[in-house]
């Protein structure tokens, strides 16, 4: 298949972007192009992780853009800044559709007395500039080409098929220059580098390394002290590159010096443990916690939060894909460092061993005994998981019912308070053990020792 025929079809077959042709004929003298990672994903054969769509207009004023664009759905200014319009159509909702980016061609100039913050730029729209000089501006070879939508041909101005047949990325002009506008491209680009499995061409390896160190450089903002480059931009940044490829994004990281610079601590253990991070090259995609854990397993706890905080992965919004468990983490790298000696798991309490071990959570520690190689403490967990499991008939993923409420304990004459909960941990040691199996048992044998003792 062409790449040209490749593109139409991306575009035809998304039902958000059935605008495309009722614009097209609407404005014969206007240009639309599609631009940005939809291209590079299309033209790789390979799924979008996010369908985000991004299209240039030419040769059509912002009262005309944003008059026919709002008669048919919902239409967005993203801050004057940047002059790009978030377009939902009708009939699309947020929650199951990305919005789409509609923006004139524009060229960018660094703000004076910037630091290299994504907004440092004075943003010059011109709906009769060529698209040549917006894709111009972009920060790599593979992300700067265009679709012409009415005509059906691929712009490439600056050979980014070449590196895409090559499997390399490398920053549009001069890679300092074009690394330094804009700090946070670093990152962009080791991730890059990592999800597509590509290599970083070396004058932009270079300007990397070289530029790296001002990651965390702060101004005065307001009176207070702001980092140049988000620490949100730096989790997204990190989350997708560990999440989508851990053994490559680590090896990009560390051999660009973003360990050293991000995860301070971390560094100091590598160069005191060579295979520190051995257990990480078995992890695999989606396995971010996992990942995160290994990272930061030998941190005190205080450090772990300290250091999710210091990169922005725990400041991601609910609901993204990338969204760090920042207190699950916590929770692993606590039960690790505790050491557990296997022989103790037998005589542990069922109900303690299900609040360590028996949950999602669980299965994440067993991951990471796995990859630690610390299989005989695996064994141990996973053998009593598997007897509690098959004794109540529950897959993994499964939760067991608890047998009393504490509700029922009230109804017993047990005033509020936490005897409440003691007896509700009696009770669910006997029943995740098979000594009660049934809620009838479980309410006479709380009579019987009502009358009896204390649950101390």
């Amino acid at each position: 298949m062409r790449q040209e025929d490749r593109l139409q079809l991306l575009i035809s077959s998304h039902p958000s972007l059935s605008f495309v042709e009722k614009f097209l004929s609407a404005h014969v003298e206007a240009g639309l192009y599609l631009v940005g990672g939809a291209i590079r994903d299309a033209l790789l054969g390979r799924p979008m992780h996010e369908v985000d769509f991004d299209f240039v207009v030419t040769h059509l004023s912002t009262d005309v853009l944003e008059r026919w664009f709002t008669a048919r759905g919902k239409l967005n200014l993203v801050g004057q800044h940047f002059g790009v319009y978030k377009f939902l159509p009708d009939g699309f909702h947020s929650k199951d559709t990305e919005w789409i980016d509609i923006a004139l061609p524009r060229t960018e100039r660094v703000s004076d007395g910037s630091l290299g913050g994504y907004k440092d730029f004075n943003v010059q729209s011109d709906p009769n500039l060529p698209i040549e000089d917006d894709l111009a501006r972009r920060d790599f070879t593979i992300n700067a080409m265009a679709f012409d939508v009415r005509t059906k041909q691929l712009i490439d101005p600056l050979d980014g098929q070449t590196d895409l047949a090559h499997k390399t990325l490398r920053a549009v002009g001069n890679p300092t220059e074009r690394l330094s506008e804009d700090l946070s491209r670093m990152l962009r680009g080791i991730r890059l580098a990592a999800e597509l499995n590509f290599v970083i061409e070396e004058k932009t390896s270079q300007a990397i390394r070289l530029l790296l160190p001002k990651l965390n450089l702060q101004k005065e903002v307001e009176g207070k002290l702001a980092y140049v480059v988000p620490r949100e931009t730096v989790g997204i940044e990190l989350a997708k590159a560990l999440s989508r490829n851990p053994v490559r994004a680590i090896k990009e990281l560390e051999m660009h010096h973003a360990i050293h610079e991000l995860f301070p601590e971390i560094h100091k253990q590598i160069e005191q443990t060579s295979r520190y991070l051995a257990p990480l090259q078995e992890t695999v995609p989606g396995e971010l916690t996992i990942v995160l854990t290994l990272l930061l397993r030998d941190l005190a706890i205080d450090k772990v939060r300290q250091t999710l905080t210091f990169t922005g992965l725990d400041t991601l919004a609910r609901g993204s894909a990338q969204r760090t468990q920042a207190q699950v983490v916590v929770t692993l790298i606590g039960l690790l460092q505790e050491k557990t000696p296997p022989t103790d798991i037998d005589k542990m309490r069922a109900n303690e061993f299900e609040k360590r071990y028996f949950n999602e959570k669980g299965l994440l520690f067993l991951r990471c005994l796995d990859l630690l190689g610390h299989t005989d403490l695996k064994r141990a967990i996973a053998t009593r998981r598997k007897q509690i499991e098959d004794r109540w008939l529950v897959d993994h993923d499964e939760s067991i019912a608890p047998l009393l409420s504490g509700q029922d304990v009230l109804a017993h004459g047990v005033p509020a308070g936490p005897d409440i909960r003691l007896w509700l941990e009696h009770v669910r040691d006997l029943q995740l053990d098979g000594t009660l199996m049934r809620r009838e048992d479980a309410l006479h044998w709380l009579e019987q020792q009502l009358n009896q003792k204390s649950p101390s």
